[in-house]
């Protein structure tokens, strides 16, 4: 019990501390933790998984969004359950969509320092060398970076747990039982991405002690591994994969193309030089004339930004893997450490790197991940314990004291700044007004109220992102923003938006949405003169300087028009091996199906009618009676290739490549009363 408790009080300073430094770190550059963090791009998205745990239990579906069938975002699978519980916790424990949000990414800072202290000592490190070594891996720009927007990567405390079961395999030494459970747990539920880099670690490692000659017990405790964290993986995915095996798969959400790959690659000059806005002006300089000069790819890739430490760490490893022999000899764990760390931090930059072999695995096995700059955060873990493990080598206990203490103050003064902290809100006055104009709507709706938004939009995936930001501030109101994309209700939105606006209006207003909020920044500026001219009223104005929403109470229009409430009972949409060209028709590779939705309580008998179109010019019209019962059903659609086959459509975003070439269209899909 009392050998314990020198472990418990490290991690405890650990934790505080690290603690203490992102919350003095906000304090600094005027970042408030008691508002959302951010609130734009993807961290409304993580918002919404948050507020949907508030209201309905858990993140996945909102009826108040994405009507007229409700919001439902399987089609984008969360296996980052572990987080997930940590953000429903906190809800439980009263606070509220976007606290618990602020909270949890605040805790990741204290999750990430007591994994990597526990790997460092674990690896024989001091504890006096460990404790300001995790607290820099903690504050790597990579955490601040991804912020809100990227929530779940924040949350990389799995990460060195990976790495060390890496190294213990790759030296012959498997994890222990209960390390196995708890580590394999960890990666299996903090995301795909850190699953998928994962094993990739796991199997290099496997893959350096079979090299060497390992035995068959390595082997069974691999396979082990393997097969725990690929199961608990499923288990974390199940939820989405019984959605599809129910609904249909959605290509035109879900679909990556191989080459993004090479545009979200790790680049090296990215991992070593420092990130934009800089502590210090002279490294500002060096990003800059890399930014204007050098990159022809910048995106998320800059957030793979080492920091000094780590920098330092990562060309000694590559050094040593290159010139090992030309270097003194060393104790033999210690060499194997490096040879270890060394060999996995070069297999992760060949693998990551644009053109490396992460390319050729997106391009014939699977494209789902192309962001595999993300790898950067393992690499700066393996760097982090080569500098850790160096530092031990200084024989003074003081001397190595001191050193490791201005390591700490040089890492945080290097890796927070202010181009680290840019994606955080630092002036709360815009979002303010946004929270007041939403209560405004929602007094003027008053009860009942139910908003369809313009201009058509997509989910998570797309411009809705914008509506939603102030959907969210509201309790009461059902809205259209938030449809899953290209599912039941985007598909319908996607026809009324096509409408004129006096056809659009009645539309709408049939399917008994009460109110229209428009961004007129985005809505195309004709579309925007005709409803205003058909509505003739003022609209309720946010109050920003540059405007952006506009209201409209759809009720008096509804009143003076005579349009009477005669909502939709079946919905209908595309799955299936087919993608929509964002045009008129579908092209599909051998299978598809129209999915239907009866959100009605008796069976309906509808007409449906469509053409399907064949790479000889050939045409093939159906109109048959379809019999819809509750709930979901599907009219399967079936044409292999014959002679000919598409070119795969231009006008398709991304063609999955392991689907084929399409082998028919479908066009002018109609479902009509019988």
């Amino acid at each position: 019990m009392h050998k314990c408790l020198p472990e418990l009080r490290l991690y405890l300073i650990g934790s505080a501390a690290s603690l203490i430094l992102v919350l003095a770190s906000f304090k600094l550059f005027g970042i408030n933790p008691a508002l959302p963090l951010s609130y734009t791009g993807d961290a409304i998205v993580h918002y919404n998984f948050a507020k949907n745990i508030e209201e309905t239990g858990w993140w996945w579906s909102n009826p108040r969004f994405g009507v007229p069938t409700g919001q439902t975002l399987l089609d984008f699978p969360l296996t980052e359950n572990l987080q997930l519980l940590i953000i429903k916790l906190l809800i439980v424990f009263g606070f509220n969509w976007y606290e618990s949000v602020n909270i949890y990414f605040l805790l990741t800072f204290p999750l990430v320092t007591m994994a990597s202290l526990y790997v460092m000592q674990r690896m024989g490190i001091k504890s006096y060398i460990a404790l300001p070594l995790s607290i820099i891996y903690a504050f790597l720009p990579y955490h601040s970076l991804r912020g809100v927007s990227h929530l779940f990567l924040s949350g990389y405390f799995g990460v060195p747990l990976t790495i060390f079961a890496a190294y213990r395999f790759a030296a012959n030494k498997p994890l222990k039982p209960l390390e196995l459970v708890i580590t394999t747990l960890l990666i299996a539920s903090t995301g795909a991405y850190y699953t998928f880099l994962g094993l990739f670690f796991t199997g290099m490692g496997g893959l350096l002690a079979l090299v060497k000659g390992a035995d068959k017990a390595l082997l069974v405790n691999l396979a082990k591994y393997l097969v725990l964290i690929l199961g608990l993986f499923f288990l974390n995915y199940l939820p989405t994969f019984v959605y599809t095996q129910k609904y249909g798969a959605n290509l035109n959400a879900t679909a990556r193309s191989p080459r993004d790959t090479e545009i979200y690659g790790l680049k090296l000059t990215q991992l070593l030089l420092p990130v934009e806005d800089h502590n210090l002006a002279l490294f500002t300089k060096f990003q800059k004339r890399y930014l204007t000069y050098g990159s022809a790819l910048t995106n998320e890739n800059q957030y793979s930004a080492l920091g000094l430490v780590s920098a330092a760490g990562f060309v000694f490893l590559l050094a040593w893997t290159v010139f090992r022999y030309a270097i003194p000899t060393l104790d033999k764990e210690l060499q194997l450490k490096f040879d270890i760390l060394g060999s996995l931090t070069l297999a992760a930059v060949l693998f990551a790197t644009v053109g490396g072999f992460a390319t050729l695995f997106s391009t014939y096995l699977n494209p789902t991940f192309r962001s595999v700059n993300r790898i950067s955060v393992f690499i700066a873990f393996s760097s982090l314990l080569a500098v850790g493990l160096l530092l031990q080598r200084i024989k003074s206990t003081k001397l190595v004291m001191i050193t490791s203490a201005t390591i700490l103050l040089v890492g945080l003064f290097d890796q927070v700044s202010l181009g680290v902290m840019r994606g955080f809100i630092r002036n709360s006055s815009d979002y303010l007004t946004l929270v007041k104009y939403a209560d405004k709507i929602e007094r003027i709706s008053g009860s009942n109220a139910k908003i369809y938004t313009l201009p058509f939009g997509q989910y998570p995936e797309g411009s809705d992102k914008n509506i939603m930001r102030v959907a969210l501030l509201t309790d009461t109101i059902v809205w259209s923003a938030g449809s899953q994309k290209w599912r039941a209700a985007n598909y319908w939105q996607r026809q009324i938006d096509k409408l004129a606006a006096k056809p659009l209006l009645a539309s709408i207003i049939r399917e008994g949405f009460t109110g229209l909020l428009i961004n007129v920044k985005e809505l195309e500026p004709m579309k925007l003169t005709q409803l205003e001219q058909e509505l003739n009223m003022n609209p309720v104005q946010d109050d920003r300087k540059e405007l952006e929403f506009a209201f409209y109470d759809l009720r008096p229009y509804a009143a003076s028009h005579s349009v009477q409430y005669a909502p939709t009972d079946v919905f209908f949409y595309v799955s299936g091996n087919c993608l929509y060209n964002q045009i008129s028709r579908f092209y599909c590779a051998n299978n598809g199906s129209i999915e239907f939705e009866n959100v009605s309580n008796t069976v309906q008998t509808r007409v449906l009618k469509l053409t399907l179109e064949f790479a000889n010019g050939q045409t093939e019209q159906i109109s048959l009676n379809v019999i819809i019962p509750r709930g979901t059903s599907r009219y399967l659609l079936s044409r292999t290739a014959g002679e000919q086959v598409f070119p795969i459509p231009a006008s398709v975003p991304v063609w999955p490549l392991n689907i084929g070439y399409p082998t028919f269209a479908i066009q002018d899909i109609k479902l009509q009363p019988f």
